[in-house]
């Protein structure tokens, strides 16, 4: 199944702010945030585990999030659990190039790496690491203050799919360095790979003042995802 995810992530890995969006794009056409009168914006977590093939310790943690991803407590307009390959089977440039991003120093690279949020909260290794302390962190993150929302509408033709849409800053105060990035996932049908990360696009914002809009558009060729 085709799959797409929008986050929005300050460049300099301070804070995630995959915030006020139902992460799976809407039926073809379909709006997000869409409605009558004021919505209340929920901030959604963003876990990412960078992660390899024939990884041990991989092996230990994957299960956990896995878990809590499936768990009806806390579904998509709460969390986002995705799978990067750090390098080797399944690895993509733009995955490889993430994993750098987050981590210039080689020691910092290996697998497994959780991230919450981006650098929020970083778990390297499986040591300390179980289902009820990752809940935790998820839930901590999940009642902080959503400063940014994220609507947009999906649209498919023989050979691409374009999602558009608008990220609006919610909160009282300017934000500045800010990335739109949109990730296509699928599940490959192996442990450790069932949201796998298959591309990964980005687009700067630069900065928003409060109440300001920033509109956005995405093309997916059928050839990057399939």
């Amino acid at each position: 199944m085709k799959k797409f995810l929008l986050v929005l992530l300050m460049v300099g890995l301070i804070t995630c702010l995959l915030i006020g969006c139902n992460v799976t794009t809407p039926s073809e056409g379909e709006g997000e945030g869409e409605g009558e009168g004021e919505e209340e914006v929920a901030r959604i977590v963003l876990v990412e585990l960078f992660n390899t093939d024939g990884c041990a310790s991989c092996a230990v943690v994957e299960p956990y999030l896995e878990e809590i991803a499936e768990d009806p407590e806390y579904n998509r307009d709460k969390l986002v659990f995705v799978e990067e390959a750090a390098w080797g089977t399944y690895s993509t440039p733009e995955t490889v190039a993430r994993n750098k991003w987050y981590f210039p120093s080689v020691s910092d690279q290996g697998t497994p790496n959780i991230l919450i949020n981006g650098l929020n909260k970083r778990y390297h290794g499986d040591a300390g690491v179980s289902k009820a302390i990752l809940m935790s962190q998820i839930d901590t993150q999940s009642n902080l203050e959503a400063k940014i929302k994220i609507s947009a509408t999906r649209n498919t033709d023989a050979t691409s799919t374009i999602i558009s849409g608008t990220v609006t800053n919610i909160s009282a105060s300017d934000l500045s360095n800010l990335v739109v990035t949109l990730m296509t996932y699928k599940n490959r049908g192996q442990e450790g790979f069932k949201y796998s990360v298959t591309n990964i696009v980005t687009e700067d914002i630069g900065s928003l003042t409060s109440a300001g809009t920033y509109a956005f558009s995405f093309t997916v060729d059928e050839p990057y995802w399939v």
